[in-house]
């Protein structure tokens, strides 16, 4: 029986739409986070950490050997945009494009570690700044 492995690591980036800080409140922010991690985990693609201010989310995650980029990434932002507008949020929506950036195993735990300090990192650098 012919077998299959891959293991693609991402970093995943994508903000509010036009930036908008929809995500201020901690417990929110939190709950959000634990979706887009449900989230990705529902198309096959195991997350290995989520974190982010009040403008956008990265995501660490393995991605599945049947998943694209592009469709993983519109389905967690459709779905995860959903719920959020049916917590309330009415006017919630995403940004349209996303940042994706390979990971090799041997970097992740750096990735990770940078990802858990977003609010940290955030108060010397904007966004824009980093993705630049």
């Amino acid at each position: 029986m012919p077998q299959s492995l891959a293991q693609i690591y991402l970093h995943v980036v994508f903000s509010t739409k036009e930036r908008f800080p929809f995500l201020v409140d901690p417990v929110l922010r939190s709950e959000v986070h634990r979706y887009l991690a449900t989230a990705s985990r529902n198309q096959g693609c195991p997350c290995l950490r989520v974190g982010g201010i009040e403008d956008h989310v990265h995501l660490a995650l393995r991605l599945g050997r049947e998943r694209t980029i592009a469709a993983l990434v519109r389905d967690v932002k459709r779905e995860s945009s959903k719920w959020l507008q049916e917590q309330g949020l009415e006017r919630f929506r995403w940004q349209a494009g996303y940042g994706a950036f390979s990971v090799s195993p041997g970097h992740l735990p750096a990735v990770m570690e940078y990802i858990d300090r977003q609010e940290e990192h955030h108060r010397g650098e904007t966004f824009q700044q980093e993705l630049r």
